[in-house]
């Protein structure tokens, strides 16, 4: 069966503060179709994919290009409500064009949070794939193969005759991830995936994931912590080594974006890894997301000897109340600790704020910016809270504050304000303000410089790396 899956449109300049329209910077391959192609290749499909947010392309453009690849059955993948607007309009581009008898199934993170209520907002969509699709995606194809339409599977939501959605439960959770083959790397267009300037080191970069779930699973503002996230597992380091060892000899890959949630989780799991690496003799430079409490000083030296230059750390607030409403389980102090490792450790330090939460009063916010400073990190990212629906904080959120009217999408923007802040203008201009203060210090821009001398290559990240400051910092 000739399966198309479609990455819906979405301008991902809007997210990342760059204001030229549709930059292509920080769109990497999503790897998470990349799993369920591999998983239908294993058993003969042919899978193909069309990439509207790294294309940018439109609804109208995203549904002619799929109708040129003559699918028998198109799969869109919903990663989030920031683009369902666009997702929807595609979706019902998709069957215009492809004709009434072609299924259309979605999928994606999305839809897990959703569940079969994703098929109401989608009028156009036959199927829903809930949880981890590799199962049940492969199953419900083999039934579409044969002309068959099943009225219920495990895992799948779908319409009876008469349009009624059919709803099922998540099928049990695969525990051992090794029996999945890598991301198909087949399936992705090489030159549309470039990082942002805090991540680049050319375009032999790409993503790779060790474990699906978040080990934490506790934050308030975030899916994973509010009973949406799927069970924590990881893949045996050998099974990433493998993975590794194709990137490079194979794609020729130079630089790999390890894209879990806390790689830092299960020190032995890391210390075998680094080891394994080390061994292969493979020269690569990897970047890493941590939780500030995952990490130990040995670790950070251990990953730095094994290749890693940087780590993104999730810091949130820098105000002790606000940590605790939001469950993140950490402390500033804690956040001192785990930098000060990591600069002794040699390694690139990125790290993210979120502003305007629920009781923040912009004293609180400007705690947050004093200790942002205080860390000097070597990129810092400032954004607006924004109220995720199902989430732990929703209903504490919006009985203390407002969403707010006619919002964008830029996730710097505010969508959501509160009743401790004024306006949505005022929140918008804390924002700003946080760059502004962050980047123009002396403290920065003399470690700027100093990194720079140690490390020229990083000339013409910063030189990127200014017109999306100047997006995020000065836009109103």
């Amino acid at each position: 069966m000739r399966i198309v899956f479609v990455i819906p449109p979405f301008d991902y300049g809007r997210s990342v503060g760059h204001v030229r329209r549709g930059a292509r910077r920080g769109v990497l391959p999503p790897l998470g179709v990349g799993f369920l192609a591999a998983e239908l290749r294993k058993h003969g499909h042919a899978c193909r994919l069309v990439d509207a947010m790294a294309r940018n392309l439109n609804a109208a453009e995203t549904a002619e290009a799929v109708a040129a690849l003559r699918p028998e059955t198109v799969g869109i993948s919903l990663i989030t409500f920031v683009n369902e607007r666009e997702s929807v309009e595609t979706c019902r581009e998709i069957r215009r064009r492809v004709g009434p008898d072609v299924p259309i199934i979605l999928d994606g993170p999305h839809v897990t949070l959703m569940g079969g209520r994703a098929l109401e907002t989608f009028p156009e969509a036959d199927y829903a794939v809930c949880g981890e699709g590799e199962y049940p995606l492969r199953t419900l194809a083999e039934y579409l193969e044969r002309g068959e339409r099943p009225a219920a599977l495990p895992g799948v939501s779908s319409r009876d005759s008469s349009g009624r959605i059919i709803s099922s439960p998540p099928l049990v959770w695969e525990s051992n991830l090794d029996v999945f083959d890598p991301p198909d790397r087949s399936l992705y267009e090489r030159e549309l995936y470039r990082p942002l300037p805090s991540l680049n080191l050319g375009r032999d970069v790409t993503t790779i994931i060790t474990a699906r779930g978040c080990p934490w699973a506790r934050c308030a503002f975030c899916h994973q912590g509010s009973g949406c996230s799927v069970p924590y597992r990881r893949r045996s380091p050998g099974h990433v080594l493998d993975e590794v060892e194709k990137l490079v000899r194979d794609w020729g890959y130079t630089s790999l974006v390890f894209w879990d949630d806390d790689f830092c989780a299960m020190p032995e799991w890391v210390e075998t890894f680094c080891d394994g690496l080390i061994r292969s003799g493979y020269r690569i430079r990897w970047s890493v997301l941590a939780r500030a409490s995952s990490v130990r000083e040995d670790m950070l030296r251990h990953m730095a000897e094994a290749g890693c230059y940087s780590i993104q750390f999730g810091f949130e607030s820098g105000v002790p109340e606000i940590l605790k409403l939001i469950r993140k389980g950490a402390t500033p102090d804690l956040y001192r600790r785990a930098v000060r490792w990591a600069r002794n450790a040699g390694l690139e330090i990125r790290g993210s704020f979120m502003l305007g939460f629920p009781t923040e009063t912009p004293e609180m916010s400007r705690q947050t910016i004093e200790l942002a400073c205080e860390l000097n990190a070597d990129y810092m990212l400032f954004f607006a809270y924004h109220v995720l629906p199902g989430t732990a904080l929703e209903g504490f959120a919006l009985e203390r504050g407002r969403r707010v009217p006619g919002w964008d999408q830029n996730i710097h923007q505010p969508s959501y304000v509160p009743d401790t802040y004024g306006s949505a203008e005022e929140l918008a201009a804390m924002v700003r303000y946080a760059y502004r203060r962050y980047y123009l210090r002396p403290a920065y821009l003399f470690q700027l410089g100093s990194r720079t001398l140690r490390r020229p290559w990083l000339i013409g990240n910063h030189a990127l790396s200014l017109g999306y400051w100047i997006g995020a910092a000065l836009r109103g």
